[in-house]
């Protein structure tokens, strides 16, 4: 005892004679590692969560480039009654063929097909005409009579029929295209065009070019036309999701700090105290933002919350460093005498506390995942930085500007409610347990139906009131049921149409299976009989003299060649294929595309309900089983990542636990307390889901995280707890009222995040809020409520 006295006298001695060196070294590093912290940045691009040379991220960049212009931006123009919507679409794709990323606009609508004479092979009259003049031609052709005047007539019949077929299948195709780029609402109110890009969605340093850029040439419309336009779909909800993150953070950060520094102040009631608190909370936030940005340069969308999380930690060693150091002042009067006390009686709880948190977070490495690593390396930095400037160098500043510690009245009178207070719950303890174990067993077997059922679609990282949400439910309440997310599925050239499309039906999650050969069908009517009116034209139109000809004045177009692929074709699935090599690559990639040496075609499955909703992907992609890998794009890559999440998070939970009590069981020489520690932090959490199921909060992959937090903050109040039960009774009051002001000031920081227009951050933040609270039950009421039901046990056995 009396080497360990002499550690804790030494040290408060050596802060004491170095405090100004301390303070200067302190002040140093802030500044350099706060210029660092002001480059930090926030990636809410989901992908980061896995390793980017994944099997998931590979084959979803590699379906990005078979399908290049998939992901579309929406631009929609609000119309006034005298407005031309012809007008404004000529005008808008004027502007936007400036832009050297720009790809092409969706095609709403089939008039591009008139452009390739599919449509108007309906042209029976002429056609019919076409055919019998040609026949005449070969057969003048054939008997060789040179100066036949009869033959040059039949020619010049022919060549104006030709013309003719031009003139109708290609008629002011510019107009067509124009038309073909927008789609009106049926009360002709609203203009939506889609816009595709050179590069995808999920590039965020091209959404943060691309989307203002984009929104600049609809204001230039805006003023033209005097209209309001807006823009929704992907390139824009990444754009406003990567740009709320990062405004997130810094509401959130700067908010964490100012309500601590509030209920600190509340606590001690000391205003200078709470001033050099708060610098110690910039000064390691500070420190940690710096020391991310030299580390990993970005924060991903998982450790985007990382400095509530430290913030609402850290704070914790400093409250208790200053309500054990403010009671043993008042004792003592000696500034050096008194901090060896508070570190004789913190510092290893606070020491250990702080170590098995930093190993729950360390934990996360065995999931494999890179997002969550980087949250375990972040949030260790944080805490170390945080432990160090609140135990070692706010003594130093109170030390240094001879700050007079003083308990004021209003104080006072929360120390004498905390000192009633485990009488109050000794007294009560019977009914507190009647309450409290029922409800508390309910909340735990719905929290265990809600972790059970992980939801693969966790809300977004935008507020519902978002431009881009804002913009989509508009177009929805103008045009009824209409979507941009439809997902193409490959089939292969080899399989049979028909019984793919049903059995991608039966599954019961698909509303609708479209085709190029569906388009084609609709707009032609039966294919066998256009093949019958098409079979002898094509006949004639091989005939090698004729050929010459229609090359020799360039009338040999794509119009000929496609009535010949009909005429070649069996069905109309195979005069689909056939007409492949007549559309030009840009157009084809829309249907047909090559991957590892074999062909497919592209069909458009339409789901029943949304994906990103209600646990729309899980339930999606379960009841397509294999099929769902023929799916293209982000919701099966979405899939992928959370089932990947939900598999590998029993790893990091089975983990923490055992190390948490591990080190508990050492450190306290003992298996019965962090037995009872783990099963009420578990039980805490259980609770939290239960009552966050009744609610609406889903578990997610992001709520999740409140297990192994709750367990590294939890333990902490545990270890106080027993050190201060086994060796000082008469603190007992002292160390309740650290811990109710600890979980108070984290479950501030993490109630910062309502004031974020994020729901997914919102959802965590009760979550985590929620789950503090039943620990604060659990540490503070249950801990005594179990006490003394063992002692009035234990009496009445006797």
């Amino acid at each position: 005892m009396r080497e360990k006295k002499d550690f804790f006298l030494e040290l408060a001695n050596f802060i004491t004679r170095n405090a100004y060196y301390i303070i200067a070294i302190v002040f140093v590093f802030t500044i350099i590692f706060g210029f660092f912290s002001t480059k930090l940045k926030v990636n809410s691009d989901l992908l980061k969560i896995l390793p980017q040379d994944s099997e998931v991220v590979v084959e979803l960049k590699e379906e990005q480039a078979f399908l290049e212009g998939s992901d579309i931006m929406v631009a929609a123009f609000f119309l006034n009654d005298n407005t031309q919507p012809t007008q404004i679409a000529e005008t808008f794709h004027d502007l936007m063929q400036n832009e050297p990323t720009f790809l092409s606009f969706v095609q709403t609508d089939l008039s591009f097909l008139f452009s390739y004479g599919i449509i108007n092979l309906s042209q029976t009259d002429l056609i019919y005409t076409m055919y019998e003049n040609l026949q005449s031609f070969g057969s003048l052709l054939n008997r060789n009579f040179t100066y036949d005047f009869e033959l040059f007539e039949k020619a010049d019949s022919f060549l104006e029929d030709i013309y003719d077929l031009e003139n109708i299948l290609q008629t002011d195709e510019n107009t067509d295209l124009i038309s073909s780029y927008y789609t009106l609402s049926p009360d002709g109110k609203v203009m939506i065009m889609g816009l595709t890009f050179n590069k995808p969605s999920s590039d965020l340093d091209y959404v943060n070019y691309i989307v203002p850029k984009v929104d600049s040439i609809l204001t230039e419309i805006e003023k033209t036309f005097n209209i309001k336009t807006g823009l929704t779909n992907s390139y824009v909800t990444e754009y406003e999701s990567n740009r709320t993150v990062m405004e997130d953070f810094r509401l959130t950060t700067t908010l964490s700090i100012i309500f601590i520094t509030i209920l600190f102040s509340f606590a001690f009631g000391n205003f200078t105290s709470s001033i050099i608190v708060l610098l110690g909370l910039i000064i390691s936030t500070l420190l940690t933002m710096g020391l991310i940005t030299l580390t990993f340069g970005e924060l991903n969308i998982v450790t985007s919350f990382v400095m509530a999380i430290t913030l609402g930690l850290g704070i914790a060693y400093g409250i208790h460093v200053m309500t054990r150091f403010s009671k043993e002042i008042e004792d003592d009067g000696n500034f050096t005498t008194a901090l060896a006390s508070t570190y004789k009686g913190i510092l290893f709880p606070l020491f250990f506390g702080m170590i098995t948190t930093v190993i729950v977070f360390l934990t996360l490495f065995f999931m494999g995942l890179p997002a969550f690593n980087e949250l375990a390396i972040v949030s260790s930095m944080g805490l170390l930085v945080f432990f160090f400037i609140m135990i070692f160098f706010v003594p130093t500043l109170i030390y240094a500007l001879k700050v007079n510690i003083k308990i004021s009245p209003f104080t006072a009178k929360i120390d004498n409610a905390f000192k009633k207070f485990p009488h109050f719950i000794s007294k009560n303890s019977k009914m507190i347990f009647i309450v409290v174990v029922p409800a508390v067993s309910i909340f735990s077997v719905l929290g265990l139906i809600n972790y059970t059922n992980f939801s693969y679609t966790p809300p977004g990282l935008i507020s519902s009131n978002s431009e881009s949400v804002k913009v989509g439910e508009q177009i929805l309440d103008h045009f009824g049921n209409i979507s941009f997310d439809t997902l193409q599925y490959l089939m292969r050239v080899d399989e049979d149409i028909e019984t793919v499309k049903k059995e991608l039906l039966n599954t019961g999650v698909v509303e609708s299976v479209n085709s190029l050969p569906d388009i084609i069908q609709e707009n032609l009517g039966e294919f066998s009989k256009i093949k019958t009116q098409l079979e002898g034209l094509s006949q004639v139109i091989n005939n090698p003299i004729i050929i010459s000809v229609l090359k020799k004045y360039n009338l040999y177009s794509d119009s000929l060649k496609l009535i010949d692929a009909a005429a070649r074709s069996s069905d109309l699935y195979h005069f689909t294929l056939n007409i492949m090599d007549i559309f030009p690559e840009d157009l084809r990639g829309n249907f047909l595309i090559e991957k590892d040496g074999q062909k497919y075609l592209l069909l458009e499955v339409t789901p029943k309900f949304s994906l990103w909703s209600n646990n729309g992907i899980k339930i999606f992609f379960d009841a397509l089983g294999e099929k769902g890998e023929n799916i293209l794009g982000l919701p099966k890559a979405t899939y992928k990542i959370m089932e990947m999440i939900r598999q590998r998070f029993y790893i990091p939970l089975f983990l923490s636990f055992i190390s948490i009590w591990g080190i508990t069981a050492i450190v306290r020489k003992n298996v019965i307390q962090p037995s009872e520690a783990m099963l009420s932090l578990i039980i805490s959490v259980l609770a939290t889901f239960g009552l966050s199921y009744l609610i609406g909060i889903r578990a997610t992959f992001v709520t999740v995280l409140t297990f192994p937090l709750i367990f590294g903050i939890g333990i902490d109040g545990f270890l106080h707890l027993y050190h201060t039960f086994s060796n000082n009774k008469t603190n007992f009051w002292n160390i309740l009222k650290s811990i109710t002001f600890s979980l108070s000031t984290t479950t501030l920081s993490f109630l910062s995040f309502q004031f974020s227009r994020g729901e997914l951050l919102k959802e965590f933040s009760l979550t985590m809020s929620m789950s503090l609270g039943f620990t604060w039950l659990f540490t503070a009421v249950m801990f005594i409520v179990n006490r003394e039901m063992l002692r009035k046990f234990w009496k009445r056995k006797k």
